[in-house]
């Protein structure tokens, strides 16, 4: 057998050495190390083209940690970033996240955001541009509230572009105007009065979808959703997917009250006039033919947009500034009225900080005059005892 040929010490290949402050990799017994900066990282694995992407990671991962935690680190400098680009990366992490008001944000974004700030970098951004933002909007005649949402969306940008992609897209995130927005709580409840002549007044088609509103504080689009096969009559209970909800959470809705005989009644027009309809809340035939649910609803087609209507109803019960969505701060109040707890108020109406629950729980002027003759009361029997002693 010929001798071995040994490679000629100028013919053989040369380590490649990685950019100063990187690092380098090296083989140790059966697997790749990194070493970087006097410290050594196990790489897990034997194959090198595994070892070097574990070697660009880990060197990310202590290039974002900061100065501060990593000092003989050189941090990575992030490259320049158009705002386009952060709102580009946040718009494609809230549909990763499958989040439903993924589709409204991107709108807003479009209509105010981008023209405004779009192609200018965003490192360069100061408090000033996001005042001068404002005072745009404002005399655009823009709510404060609406100018907060603008802001938002462009300060989660700056979120998303620190601290969800490596290499990070900005090095830190700006101060942002907020208005307080404590005097924007809307007020508005229905009393049990007032749901009787709103309801009277309503096309036959939205009853059954006012009714369970009323009685359970859901959100508007969460109920229009609801499928037969989420409905169980016979356990009395409405079961929400997770997917249909906002926080992505399931819910379990009771059936109660007027819920019990309305939704029964849809149940059986349903399977009489309408055997494949899935939805629970449709347009009746009636409704159609006079224009109640647009002309491109059919009659079995499941409810969607009903402004108009909504509108005209309560205006003629003589509630002309109810919100569909004030229903649900109604069926809250009505909840906690009636006696129970937070805790179960707050798993029915999806809501998943106290806080919430209790902004929703609005006090009249009956309510509190109910609290004062109960204390004008215990005031006296406090007197009494004193006067014996």
């Amino acid at each position: 057998m010929p001798p071995r040929q040994k490679t000629p010490p100028a013919e053989r290949e040369k380590p490649r050495r990685g950019p100063k402050g990187e690092g380098s990799l090296y083989l140790r017994g059966h697997s790749w190390w990194y070493k970087v900066d006097g410290q050594r990282f196990p790489t897990g694995t034997r194959i090198k083209s595994e070892a070097t992407d574990f070697k660009i990671r880990k060197l990310a991962e202590l290039r974002v940690g900061g100065a501060e935690a990593r000092p003989h680190i050189k941090p990575l400098k992030a490259r320049p970033t158009t705002v386009n680009e952060l709102l580009d990366a946040h718009l494609a992490h809230m549909f990763e996240q499958n989040r439903q008001s993924a589709n409204n944000v991107a709108s807003v974004l479009a209509k105010h955001v981008r023209p405004h700030f779009g192609d200018r970098n965003a490192a360069v951004l100061t408090t000033a541009d996001f005042r001068e933002y404002r005072e745009v909007k404002t005399a655009q005649k823009l709510s404060p509230a609406s100018i907060n949402r603008h802001l938002a969306y462009l300060r989660a940008g700056y979120i998303t572009g620190l601290k969800r992609v490596t290499p990070r897209m900005v090095d830190f995130i700006p101060s942002f105007p907020m208005v307080d927005e404590s005097y924007n709580v809307r007020q508005g409840f229905l009393t049990f009065d007032g749901y009787e002549k709103v309801l009277a007044t309503l096309p036959v088609s939205l009853k059954p979808l006012f009714v369970c509103a009323f009685h359970v504080s859901s959100r508007k689009g969460e109920l229009q959703n609801i499928l037969w096969s989420q409905v169980d009559l016979a356990e009395g209970l409405i079961v929400l997917d997770s997917r249909e909800t906002k926080n992505r959470t399931g819910r379990a809705l009771p059936i109660y009250g007027d819920m019990v005989n309305a939704l029964a009644d849809q149940k059986k027009l349903r399977d009489a006039d309408f055997p494949d309809c899935q939805s629970v809340f449709f347009w009746h035939v009636e409704d159609v033919l006079i224009g109640h649910g647009g002309t491109r609803s059919i009659p079995g087609s499941a409810i969607k947009k009903f402004h108009a209507t909504w509108s005209k109803a309560v205006k003629a019960a003589g509630f002309p500034s109810l919100l569909f969505h004030d229903l649900r701060r109604t069926a809250e109040r009505n909840m906690a009225k009636a006696g129970m707890d937070q805790a179960m108020r707050m798993k029915i109406s999806g809501h998943k900080t106290p806080s919430m629950s209790i902004r929703y729980n609005i006090l009249t002027a009956a309510d509190i005059a109910a609290e004062k003759t109960k204390m004008d009361e215990w005031f006296k029997e406090q007197k009494a005892k004193t006067k014996k002693i």
